[in-house]
């Protein structure tokens, strides 16, 4: 008799060419791998992101990575030019936790060693970045969307990597099952339904009742938890009470506000450099 096909694979040729060419390591059929500008400039001896500045996180040892490529939104300031996948659920095939950790750091140290010989790059730091203590589960996509997530987590803590996963608030099963992880983040893209459906594009038609749920789920969470806010002028910055509320409901450890950043024209996103705050805008909005 003739074998069923499985799931397909998520990582499609044209993807896994347009996502290498914006520098990602593609891990598997589903993940990848992206070495942050914080880690070059780190590399050099020059200064870190905020993770260093707040949590004395090394950026040059940070592996950044994500373990699902999809997600179920399609924001307008997502910065990854919308060539990945999108979905309500994982529907592809599910590579093995094990095999996508190693994957991943393997990729990375790979990335990690293009950078010996450059000028500025000091070597004792390059020696220090092919060993990794943290990973950051953001990049492309929705982290909690892989199926196996709880398993990929044991393996990286039982490495002895922290762990900042940060989710876009639209699955709240899963991030009510997903294991502690070093600090959690939830995307607060917006503070009402209809600012939230222009924002974030969901693909859930009750995007705003699971985004309420996660906010839910959030306050129940033991490990450090954080509101993310990304500023977007003339779509997101009307309601501040309305992010008042949603944070007193919540109860996170940190609320994190960032502007928007500008990524050039695209036809996938209707925003231009008028969008983007300037410090002072998001310091007084703080």
């Amino acid at each position: 008799a003739k074998k069923a096909a499985g799931p397909a694979e998520m990582v499609t040729p044209a993807l896994r060419k347009s996502l290498t060419k914006q520098g990602y390591r593609i891990v598997g059929t589903h993940s990848g791998v992206k070495l942050c500008r914080w880690t070059k400039s780190m590399l050099r001896g020059r200064g870190g992101c905020y993770k260093n500045a707040c949590f004395g996180i090394a950026s040059h040892r940070c592996m950044e990575l994500t373990p699902s490529l999809a997600c179920a939104n399609k924001c307008v300031f997502c910065w990854r030019h919308h060539d990945n996948p999108v979905g309500t659920s994982f529907k592809w095939a599910v590579d093995d936790p094990a095999v996508l950790l190693e994957g991943a750091l393997r990729a990375h140290k790979a990335l990690i060693s293009q950078a010996q010989g450059i000028p500025g790059v000091l070597p004792e730091r390059l020696a220090e970045a092919l060993d990794p203590r943290h990973c950051a589960l953001s990049l492309v996509g929705e982290p909690i969307m892989y199926p196996r997530i709880n398993e990929f987590l044991d393996g990286l803590h039982a490495r002895g990597l922290s762990s900042f996963l940060v989710t876009n608030a639209q699955f709240p099963d899963a991030l009510r099952a997903v294991r502690p992880v070093t600090q959690l983040y939830l995307s607060i893209d917006a503070p009402t339904r209809e600012a939230l459906e222009a924002v974030d594009r969901p693909i859930f038609s009750d995007f705003w009742e699971r985004f309420l749920e996660c906010v839910d789920v959030l306050a129940d969470r033991k490990e450090r938890t954080v509101f993310r806010l990304t500023l977007v002028n003339g779509w997101n910055v009307d309601d501040l009470g309305a992010y008042a509320a949603l944070v007193r409901r919540g109860r996170p450890d940190f609320v994190e506000i960032k502007g928007v950043t500008y990524c050039g024209k695209s036809d996938a996103s209707p925003l231009t450099i008028k969008n983007c705050p300037f410090h002072e805008e998001v310091r007084a909005y703080a």
